[in-house]
């Protein structure tokens, strides 16, 4: 990950802050971010074009450093099955504590509660490297390579059966009190031994 100039940083942090906070991300102003943030208004429109931009690129950036450390974690498991398992639990303590993947799943998803603005200056960024897809993906590579996923399933597709394995999970918790007498952890074995049972 490349070093950020002080003052981007701090901008970035000031808008991850109001998220923590609760803040609703329509109504945030640059003037909020750049005081929270200890610099003038004016400096960030050096870095930045767009209240927008300056959102988009704190929560994407937030995404990125969580993301890369997970993946390092992965590396360190040797099944794909493990990874999946894993996959699974990160969602669900993600989720609980409202951090980077679920801020950005959230907000483009629930287009209701995101601004059309907020949402165009996220599709700029559909290349990203560190979208759950990409790293998706790479599990099942590796799951190919392993012999763990069936050799005539291509990649794309065990990529797709498992994201929408893992989305199950985060509608299934996002549902919370809707799906009364459904234990979380029984869920989630659920969809993880569904996805494997499928691929393998």
């Amino acid at each position: 990950m490349e070093e950020l100039r002080p003052k981007v940083l701090a901008l970035y942090r000031a808008v991850l802050e109001f998220l923590d906070e609760g803040a609703d991300i329509n109504t945030i102003k640059v003037s909020d971010i750049t005081r929270k943030a200890g610099i003038g208004k004016g400096t960030a429109y050096d870095y930045f074009k767009s209240r927008e931009e300056i959102i988009v690129s704190a929560l994407l950036y937030d995404m990125e450093r969580e993301v890369s450390t997970e993946r390092e974690k992965l590396k360190l498991l040797k099944s794909f099955g493990e990874k999946m398992e894993y996959a699974f639990d990160w969602i669900e303590r993600r989720f609980r504590e409202q951090k980077s993947f679920m801020r950005v799943l959230r907000l483009t998803t629930q287009r209701t509660e995101i601004s059309a603005s907020i949402l165009e200056e996220f599709k700029k960024h559909r290349d990203f490297s560190c979208r759950p897809i990409t790293v998706l993906g790479e599990l099942c590579q590796e799951g190919k390579a392993s012999g763990e996923i069936r050799e005539e399933i291509p990649v794309a597709a065990a990529c797709l059966t498992a994201l929408s394995s893992l989305a199950t999970f985060v509608m299934f918790l996002e549902g919370g009190d809707y799906i009364q007498g459904v234990d979380p952890e029984w869920m989630r074995d659920f969809l993880k031994n569904g996805l494997l049972n499928q691929l393998k």
